[in-house]
């Protein structure tokens, strides 16, 4: 086991408790020496410091400083390792903690911030992208040690506050008020400067789902309170394709719009479900969670892939255990029936194909030749129907074969379609002519000069 003593921040801050364990220590070692916490210590003591310019990004640091760690316990069982602050909150400690049993002995937070019962406490080199705290707790963020680090809380604060929002900017003797755009134009840095920012003014997920709630209190909007599962299933169905539409489009603040009408019907869903005892936000977000990390065994676990192509056999293959889907024909059948039919189809044609039923590109070819035929030669109503079905599918066939999203693609060549007949009857009636009274000609004549002013292909 190896002992963690936080050192608070300042030379003097250390608790009795945590020196009695630094004076019966085999050997102490601080994070870096470079801090005043730890010039208090009264005894020598090694540093992490030259890991530093080794380690290529935060995360490797603080796995090379628990790797050695481990390595020095072995020759020193009472070995004792000091952070700056409380001792909990320091990244390799939460690193060393994945490894080995830790004790920590706690020190005192004691930056000149006006301490609060409930705050969100992460260190400026621990941000990450994904990191979402609350906004409407106070959020401290510590350890700024640079002009750099300093710009990089400065963006990830303006998600959640308006970049004229007054924060405190404070060391461990001093402290001020500072508006957020200028926290990266200060004269000085040092690690123990520290920022709190009070009431964000950006809304959250968590204002969602108390807006949602209040929706649907019993003294909420009637219209909110009244709807089920089922009155409400097609508006996630519509609300998925105008968001489909808006990423076709490059349209930005489109995808803003929809992706948020998108995310409202999911938290409905989840609200509804909640107020009949079903199941909560909780257990979706679950469920998302364990599927992400058991999907992504090449990431998460012990398996191997080879670029995208690999990453995704292996999800297919994680998800056919998931789904407890013994046999490729249970991955067959596996499709939801409200698929478009074309999309269906697809879906159905490649998992056909993962269990041994593929098509020859040279026979496809054939086959397709023969149904057009067959098709154009019909003489009733169900040999056209026969020829068609068989047609439709070989030419997804083939589409699967060359890896391309028949939904799109035709999705797609419908907009030209539509953009080039526009065209098309607005050059006819500036003619002065009728688009139903035209030559073949003359259709054709036309038919080109739209496909030149529509700009397609």
């Amino acid at each position: 086991m190896i002992t963690v003593v936080g050192l608070g921040f300042l030379p003097d801050s250390v608790t009795n408790r945590g020196m009695a364990c630094i004076r019966g220590a085999d050997k102490v070692v601080v994070r870096t020496g470079t801090t005043p916490a730890c010039r208090g210590l009264g005894r020598e003591f090694d540093t992490m410091d030259d890991l530093y310019e080794k380690a290529e990004d935060f995360d490797k640091l603080n796995a090379m400083i628990a790797e050695r760690l481990l390595e020095l316990n072995k020759t020193f069982p009472k070995l004792v390792y000091c952070v700056d602050g409380d001792g909990f909150k320091d990244s390799s400690v939460i690193e060393l903690k994945k490894r080995t049993e830790v004790r920590i002995v706690a020190g005192p937070f004691d930056l000149n911030i006006e301490p609060a019962t409930s705050c969100t406490y992460i260190g400026a080199y621990d941000i990450r992208d994904g990191f979402y705290p609350d906004p409407l707790m106070p959020i401290c963020v510590y350890n700024i040690d640079d002009a750099n680090i300093a710009g990089d809380v400065k963006l990830f604060l303006l998600r959640f506050y308006d970049a004229t929002a007054q924060i405190t900017l404070c060391d461990a003797t001093h402290c001020r008020t500072i508006a957020l755009e200028d926290l990266d134009r200060q004269k000085k840095y040092s690690c123990d400067t520290a920022v709190m920012a009070h009431g964000g003014n950006n809304s959250g997920f968590a204002d969602l789902l108390r807006i949602m709630a209040r929706l649907t209190a019993p003294n909420g909007c009637p219209w909110d309170k009244a709807q089920t599962h089922e009155s409400i299933r097609i508006n996630l169905l519509e609300e998925a394709y105008e968001t489909v539409d808006a990423i076709t489009n490059d349209n930005i603040d489109g995808m803003i719009e929809e992706l948020g009408d998108v995310l409202l019907q999911v938290v409905f869903h989840c609200d509804i479900a909640f107020r009949h005892g079903e199941f909560t936000l909780e257990d979706v977000v679950k469920g998302l969670n364990d599927k992400l990390i058991g999907r992504h065994t090449h990431i998460f676990g012990s398996d191997k892939a080879e670029g995208a192509d690999g990453a995704l056999t292996v999800w297919e293959r994680n998800k056919m255990k998931e789904k407890k889907q013994e046999t490729f024909a249970a991955a067959v059948n596996d499709i939801p029936l409200s698929f478009p039919a074309l999309l269906r189809a697809q879906k159905a044609v490649k998992r056909t194909q993962k269990g041994g039923w593929g098509q020859k590109t040279d026979d496809l070819r054939q086959k397709i030749s023969k149904e057009t035929g067959d098709l154009l030669c019909a003489d009733n109503e169900d040999k056209a129907t026969r020829a068609l079905g068989k047609l439709l599918l070989y030419v997804v066939w083939a589409a699967q074969n060359a890896n391309l999203n028949c939904e799109q693609i035709l999705l797609d060549t419908v907009k030209k379609v539509q953009k080039v007949y526009e065209a098309f009857e607005k050059l006819v009636t500036e003619d002065g002519k009728d688009v139903n009274a035209l030559t073949e000609s003359e259709r054709e004549i036309y038919c080109g000069e739209a496909i030149r002013a529509a700009n397609v292909d």
